[in-house]
């Protein structure tokens, strides 16, 4: 009798330990860019070929997100980082024409890893398990450290799979200036497919799958590809869009 009680508490601590495990993932900043949970690809349409730094492409752009691994991605959002110049004259961001994003639903970035793990239930935002840190961030839009940047996470879709999932990705600004703007794409993994009574969705629903750098896109203004030839960001600064037209 008295082992069976041990096999019965050693059980329950097990299975508790279990359930707590993808809880404590949110404490954990891995500043890596790599590995299994980064399985979202954000690209321009027709791209093929991983760089190793976001593909670089111009507004209007065409993009596709879609997933690498095996598993299905549901409650996607999108994370968007724009440098400062595009901030101070954004008017909008557009999604397939619709308006997706305002210059108030950017944050200027003060923390040293974004996005926030913690949970917003007045959004909808569910947390993540990762950040990306933010040195990286600068560093990947070509920027220096001191510069400052914003940043936006929003719902975008309902679920992605392997299959691309194309979209029309817009910044319109309200008068001339310089676009950056780091597309990015998080998700949940379908864990309940392979658990379905011990899923960790039971314990966790924060966002656990992600864009690396190298899978995601910069949007800029058109791009004068011999400049970009020579180097990827050194004609960013010097090219300018027309005034939105009223």
């Amino acid at each position: 009798m008295k082992r069976q009680k041990l096999l019965i508490i050693l059980a329950l601590a097990l299975a508790f330990t279990i359930a707590a495990t993808p809880l404590a993932l949110a404490d954990v900043n891995v500043n890596s860019d790599n590995g299994n949970a980064h399985t979202i690809k954000v690209w321009p349409i027709g791209t093929k070929t991983d760089t190793g730094t976001p593909i670089v492409t111009s507004t209007p752009a065409n993009l596709f997100i879609l997933h690498t691994g095996s598993e299905c991605i549901e409650n996607v959002w999108l994370l968007i980082v724009i440098d400062e110049p595009t901030y101070m004259h954004l008017d909008q961001i557009a999604i397939n024409g619709t308006k997706f994003l305002g210059k108030t639903d950017f944050t200027l970035v003060t923390t040293k890893d974004i996005p926030p793990t913690s949970p917003n239930h007045m959004t909808g935002y569910p947390g993540v398990t990762w950040q990306y840190t933010v040195s990286a961030v600068k560093s990947n839009m070509g920027l220096n450290n001191k510069d400052k940047i914003y940043y936006a996470v929003k719902y975008f879709l309902p679920k992605i799979s392997t299959k691309p999932t194309d979209f029309v990705f817009t910044v319109t600004l309200t008068s001339p200036s310089s676009i950056k703007a780091l597309v990015l794409g998080m998700g949940k993994a379908d864990t309940n497919e392979y658990l379905p009574f011990y899923g960790i969705d039971c314990f966790n629903d924060q966002l656990d799958r992600f864009t690396s750098f190298s899978k995601g896109t910069l949007v800029t203004p058109e791009i004068a590809p011999l400049a970009l030839m020579a180097s990827p960001f050194a004609a960013f600064g010097l090219i300018k869009i027309k005034r939105r037209k009223k």
